[in-house]
């Protein structure tokens, strides 16, 4: 027992603040509040946890806020005379108000925008204040007038760096609406995050699987079908383009890059040659578009009846008649022509 009371002596000496007026208080005050707030249970919306959580990232912040104004701390924390602790500060004051009380996931977009002028407060503030010699306690004070010109440039840069941050998080909400302009080039951009590079193979790849999908349900519509359900899918095929379009749609896995490719089909001869079109072009884009063609030629054939028929009209056995011959359509695609480059439309 002599070796634990030393260990758990060894151990109370490390934590045990310094004094009770420290940012180590504060630290296991927070600690202590986290705890507290696990164990507890309560039911939705756990009003109890939230308010004890509450106090634990409230204890942090001051904890925080403390210990990088210690001498020693704030001296390794200033760059160029510039002091980053109440940037740090800062960080964690806009976890706790965007992050924890939305509840949403961290980091969010406001949480970025509002950490510069957040942490300029925080920078500024301890500027208002000062000691009165009497009574050693903090009083409110008027800043000299150098004092006051930092404030207000440090204030305007951190604005500035906020909407840097606002511009940013547009432009990408700007992508998420419009898929067609990811297909443009941002490398020379800073502010937009392009995930996935512009790459034309692979854009022409997405545009043949379109026209393969096309084809494919092409012959499932007509192969093997009597003529005349043939002939009269083809003087319809304004009314089969859209379904065509959306059978494709739905057959193949769900990509950008798949939405920019738009599906057309026309009879080109008197053969019934069906050219099947994809395009890929958008407006107001500085970027070529390119179009695919595949020709499916659809032809008749003379499909043997399955079936005989007994002829009871004629007295002479056996009253049998020949098989039916029935005229059916069929099918050919040929492969994907080149792709053809198409000007980028201004308009």
């Amino acid at each position: 027992m002599l070796w634990m009371n030393q260990v758990f002596k060894q151990v109370r000496d490390r934590v045990k603040p310094p004094q009770w007026a420290s940012w180590q208080t504060l630290l296991f005050l927070s600690i202590f509040s986290v705890i507290v707030a696990a164990l507890t249970t309560s039911p939705q919306p756990q009003i109890a946890q939230r308010i004890i959580s509450s106090f634990g990232w409230v204890f942090l912040i001051l904890s925080v806020w403390w210990f990088v104004y210690e001498p020693e701390v704030k001296k390794k924390l200033t760059v160029y005379e510039l002091f980053l602790g109440p940037w740090i500060v800062g960080i964690l004051v806009c976890i706790y108000l965007f992050g924890t009380i939305e509840g949403r996931t961290v980091p969010t977009q406001t949480a970025f925008i509002s950490w510069p002028p957040i942490s300029a407060l925080i920078w500024s503030s301890p500027k208002f204040v000062k000691s009165d010699p009497s009574t050693k306690s903090p009083v409110y004070t008027n800043p000299s007038k150098d004092r006051r010109l930092d404030i207000i440039l440090v204030l305007l840069a951190n604005l500035v760096l906020s909407c840097w941050f606002q511009f940013y998080f547009q432009t990408q909400d700007w992508l998420t609406r419009n898929p067609g302009l990811r297909a443009e080039d941002f490398s020379r951009s800073s502010f937009v995050w392009q995930p996935q590079r512009y790459d034309r193979a692979e854009v022409l790849s997405r545009g043949a699987d379109v026209l393969n999908v096309a084809a494919q349900n092409v012959r499932t519509e007509l192969e093997g079908k009597p003529w005349g359900q043939v002939e009269r899918w083809l003087t319809q095929l304004d009314q089969q383009v859209p379904r065509l379009r959306q059978q494709v749609r739905e057959e193949l896995p769900r990509s950008p890059g798949s939405d920019l490719w738009t599906l057309n089909a026309e009879v080109t001869s008197s053969a019934y040659d069906l050219q099947l079109q994809a395009l890929w072009t958008r407006s107001n884009s500085r970027r070529e578009g390119y179009e695919l063609t595949r020709t499916c030629r659809i032809t008749q054939a003379r499909k043997p009846g399955s079936e005989q028929e007994f002829n009871f009209r004629e007295s002479a056995p056996p009253a049998t008649a020949p098989a039916r011959q029935q005229i059916v359509g069929t099918v050919q695609c040929g492969p994907i022509d080149a792709p053809r480059q198409i000007e980028p439309n201004r308009s």
